[in-house]
């Protein structure tokens, strides 16, 4: 589930996952896949010390707020608008609180998730910039201290608000893991997860 991060430029944001059959990660109106997004940490982590430097998330972006759609209408299985009610439609809440867990292979929808974003979305090329002397990092227009990107990697490492099942985590979100715990790059000095 979606929890609020505090942005520098935006004040409180939207981020997280939001079915748990998807590795589908929200940002306010953007998505990408979650291994985009610790595809493209683990590619910061290499970095050695640039002082602004971009990297590419792949991803899509919702223009219009009311396409978004309704998370708790939809977990509730009483508002279906949107994108995030159509997925919804196809993966409801489960009826077992036991079962509400981040699925493992929530990629292996990958495919029939997009064929929803394409009818909602546009594809975007959502720029990722990393301050590294100030300490902050920009996704799209939503700027980051340090210490609420850490937390937004945490968030993805924790499997979201409902954990991975078993508490166990897909392979590319270890490869993330290992990959900031032995950076040198200034963004996570003093992070480890």
């Amino acid at each position: 589930m979606p929890l609020e991060f505090h942005s520098l430029s935006h004040g409180r944001i939207a981020f997280g996952f939001f079915n748990i059959e998807t590795d589908l990660l929200l940002l306010e109106k953007y998505l990408f896949f979650a291994h985009f997004f610790c595809n493209t940490v683990e590619k910061i982590a290499s970095w050695k010390d640039h002082a602004v430097d971009e990297t590419v998330l792949p991803g899509y972006v919702i223009e219009r707020s009311g396409d978004v759609g309704n998370l708790m209408g939809a977990i509730h299985g009483i508002d279906l608008s949107g994108f995030i009610g159509a997925v919804y439609q196809l993966f409801p809440f489960p009826q077992s609180r036991e079962d509400f867990k981040q699925q493992l292979d929530g990629e292996k929808n990958r495919g029939v998730v997009e064929k929803l974003i394409n009818r909602w979305s546009q594809p975007a090329k959502i720029i990722l910039e990393v301050e590294a002397r100030s300490q902050r990092v920009k996704i799209a227009e939503f700027l980051f201290s340090d210490a609420a990107f850490h937390k937004l990697v945490a968030y993805v490492w924790q499997g979201g608000m409902p954990g991975w099942q078993g508490n166990i985590r897909p392979d590319y979100v270890v490869a993330m893991k290992d990959a900031i715990n032995i950076s040198i790059f200034p963004i996570f000095e003093n992070f480890e997860l």
